[in-house]
């Protein structure tokens, strides 16, 4: 029953980086080739910011530090949610 909150976490940063992904792709539809290349690094980052999130959460999670691997699976939804809020007003 531990790990259904951390897994929760983890489950909600994929769908957030997944949604970021799609709409990041979603503008790449018209851009400049220079734009292209930085719309393609944005999304590179965010799934190495997931992919690293989610690997430092499961070692949390196998060390029993339960707390700590929720807060590091919500890392990059909340990166999201504010590079969403800044860059979109």
């Amino acid at each position: 029953m531990k790990y259904v909150l951390p897994i929760a976490a983890m489950l909600l940063s994929g769908f957030l980086t997944l949604m970021m992904v799609v709409f990041t792709l979603a503008g790449m539809a018209n851009a400049r080739p220079e734009q292209l290349r930085t719309l393609e690094l944005w999304v590179g980052g965010f799934i190495l910011v997931y992919v690293g999130s989610m690997v430092a959460s499961i070692v949390l999670l196998r060390k029993g530090r339960f707390g700590n691997a929720i807060l590091v699976a919500l890392a990059p939804a909340m990166v999201m949610c504010l590079l969403v809020l800044v860059v979109g007003m």
